[in-house]
């Protein structure tokens, strides 16, 4: 489970508990709007659409979330892309509701878009698998994160927990152990139902909503609406 993963879900818990949701696709991937309702990457969106305006390119699902595809890659847009504040000019531009939650899917740090992505953002979430692997990379995750813009917090996620396997039982307490306050308290577990809702471009709490994964999310999704100050959030 990782970034596109986590977004889609946030996105979907959070508009359908009635907050206004608008989730904006920055990966080159393109691939957020496969789980929420998509069945293949669309060609349109933000991305081929430069010189439009954002708001024409966008997609609501049954959920209630607004989607802001990438849109299929062109090399000439990129310079633009690299400029200062040119995110946070396009959000400002969005006619989007009051209380408005954004939920932005980006490239891996310390791509441009993620910068400015976290330069815009209230809470910036990092998504670490809970695995022997991550270990040999946290020195290169805490470069990136220490180019994120002065002030912004941030916060990390575990995702493929796993009690089976005694390499990742020994991965997450020591995770847990080096991030301590940064960390969001609820790891997301290995659990085969997120494959299957993407199989069928639905979150994993609409395809199996007591599943391990689908209860994972639900504290997740909790958790940062509260440390956002959103209207939707749980009491």
């Amino acid at each position: 489970m990782g970034r596109t993963t986590l977004a889609a879900h946030v996105a979907t818990l959070l508009a359908q508990r009635g907050q206004p949701t608008l989730a904006i696709d920055l990966s080159p991937q393109n691939a957020l709007g496969l789980h929420l309702g998509l069945q293949a990457p669309p060609a349109s969106g933000w991305h081929p659409a430069q010189g439009r305006w954002w708001g024409d390119c966008a997609l609501e699902n049954s959920a209630g979330v607004r989607l802001l595809p990438h849109g299929a890659w062109s090399g000439s847009a990129e310079a633009a892309l690299h400029a200062p504040g040119w995110l946070q000019a396009q959000i400002a531009g969005l006619d989007l509701p009051p209380g408005s939650a954004l939920v932005l899917d980006t490239p891996p740090l310390p791509a441009p878009l993620a910068l400015q992505a976290a330069q815009c953002a209230s809470l910036a979430v990092l998504v670490v698998d809970a695995s022997v692997r991550s270990l040999r990379l946290q020195d290169a995750l805490r470069d990136a994160i220490a180019q994120l813009p002065a002030g912004v917090r941030w916060a990390v996620a575990l995702t493929g927990a796993d009690p089976r396997s005694a390499a990742r039982r020994e991965a997450l307490h020591t995770l847990r152990a080096q991030w301590q306050d940064h960390l969001i308290p609820y790891p997301l577990h290995a659990d085969e139902h997120v494959q299957q809702a993407l199989a069928q471009a639905l979150c994993v709490h609409q395809h199996a909503p007591q599943s391990q994964a689908a209860h994972d999310l639900q504290g997740l999704a909790d958790w940062i609406a509260q440390a956002c100050g959103l209207d939707g959030a749980a009491p």
